[in-house]
C-alpha cells in the first residue's frame, strides 16, 4: 500500500505544473495594465514619418534605386510627400506585426524580474485609483516630456551642425594647409 501511495504521490508531483506556472498570467496581466501595446504604437507612430523621410533620401542617392524614386516623386500622384507617407505606413504596419512577440518578451522580462508577490503588488497598484491616476498622468507627462525632448533635440541639433561644420573645416581643411 505504501508503495502504491508513494508511486501515486510521485506521479502527481511529476505531473503537476511548477509553482510558478501561474506567473505568466500575472506578468501578462501587468503588461496589459501598463498599456505596453499602446505605448509601442505611440513610440513607433512617432518614428514612422522619420523612417519614410530617411528612406526616400537614402534611396534617392543609391544608384540602383534613384531612378525609380525620382520617377515616383516626379510623375506619381502626391510626389515625395506621398512616397514618404506610404513608406511610413508600411514601416508601421510591419512593426505592428512584431507587437505580439515584443509583448511576450516584455511579459517574460517582468516574470523574470519580479516575484509573484511583486507582480501581485504591481497589479494591485495599477488597478487601484492611485494606479489608474498614475497611468493617466503618465500619458500626460509623456506628451510633456516629448515636447521637452523635441525642443532639446532641436537646440542640440542646431548647435551640433554649427559646431560640426566649424570643426570639420578645422580638422579636414585647415589641417591640409
Amino acid at each position: 500500500m505504501k508503495t502504491r501511495l508513494f508511486a501515486l504521490a510521485t506521479a502527481l508531483m511529476l505531473a503537476a505544473p511548477p509553482a510558478h506556472a501561474a506567473e505568466p498570467d500575472r506578468a501578462a496581466q501587468l503588461v496589459t495594465l501598463m498599456g505596453v501595446e499602446a505605448k509601442l504604437d505611440e513610440v513607433f507612430s512617432t518614428l514612422a514619418p522619420m523612417f519614410g523621410t530617411q528612406v526616400v533620401a537614402q534611396l534617392e542617392t543609391d544608384q540602383g534605386t534613384s531612378g525609380t524614386v525620382r520617377n515616383l516623386i516626379e510623375n506619381g500622384r502626391g510626389g515625395r510627400d506621398r512616397l514618404q507617407k506610404i513608406l511610413s505606413e508600411e514601416f508601421l504596419a510591419e512593426l505592428r506585426k512584431t507587437y505580439p512577440a515584443m509583448i511576450a518578451d516584455f511579459t517574460s522580462a517582468y516574470r523574470n524580474a519580479l516575484s509573484p508577490g511583486e507582480l501581485d503588488a504591481a497589479i494591485t497598484f495599477l488597478k487601484s485609483p492611485a494606479g489608474q491616476k498614475f497611468v493617466a498622468a503618465e500619458k500626460q507627462t509623456q506628451a510633456s516630456m516629448k515636447a521637452i525632448g523635441e525642443r532639446a533635440g532641436m537646440t542640440a541639433g542646431m548647435a551640433a551642425v554649427s559646431n560640426g561644420f566649424a570643426r570639420a573645416q578645422r580638422e579636414m581643411l585647415d589641417e591640409m594647409k
